[in-house]
């Protein structure tokens, strides 16, 4: 009897493991294939409006999710990704807002858990730190990390991929998850700086 529920178990464990990688690759194909940069209807801002809603639920909150399930997603009004962003988001109300800004003194008042920014400037980066200490803070090109962002989009082979410092996310209580690491590129500690 005690060997029937030992070899029940361990099918059970085996199927539960087989079910849990399968899901993994599928989950890998589904972010992978439609985020192609050179995808002649794609747009670059739209692929960077995907990966930013994405980001959301890629990321482990912790106590810093939001109460109500909705991320607030924070981005400069005037950009194309932010157009895009808003739109896909007017899709999914019940999984996040959208806050545009003209100014970042507009953001103060804000609880931004992803924040898209089109500076590198490194004082506005540290501001922004300061007053919203547990939000991504996402930009564009390897400047943007160097100056203290913590995902940035660059163009690998052609494709946009993110770039993640790990050290500049790490002050934040948040982590990144597998499934977003493995399709991004890691900076260097020299890169994240």
């Amino acid at each position: 009897m005690l060997n029937t529920k030992v070899q029940a178990s361990s099918v059970t464990s085996f199927f539960y493991s087989l079910r849990c990688k399968i899901m993994g690759c599928l989950f890998l194909l589904l972010i992978g294939f439609p985020l192609k940069a050179n995808d002649n209807n794609i747009q670059d801002h739209n692929l960077k409006a995907v990966y930013l809603f994405r980001f959301a639920f890629l990321t482990t909150w912790g106590e810093f999710a939001p109460t109500n399930k909705q991320f607030n997603f924070c981005s400069d009004k005037e950009l194309d990704t932010s157009h895009s962003l808003q739109a896909l988001i007017k899709k999914r109300p019940s999984q996040a807002v959208f806050t545009p800004y003209t100014s970042i003194k507009e953001l103060e008042q804000e609880n931004c858990h992803i924040i898209y920014l089109s500076t590198q400037n490194s004082n506005v980066i540290q501001q922004l730190k300061t007053t919203q200490p547990h939000a991504l803070l996402i930009g564009d090109g390897k400047p943007f990390v160097q100056s203290g962002g913590m995902i940035a989009f660059i163009k690998v082979n052609n494709r946009i991929k993110p770039l993640i410092s790990l050290n500049n996310i790490k002050p934040t209580g948040l982590s990144i998850r597998s499934q977003l690491l493995s399709v991004s590129e890691i900076a260097i500690n020299k890169e994240s700086l």
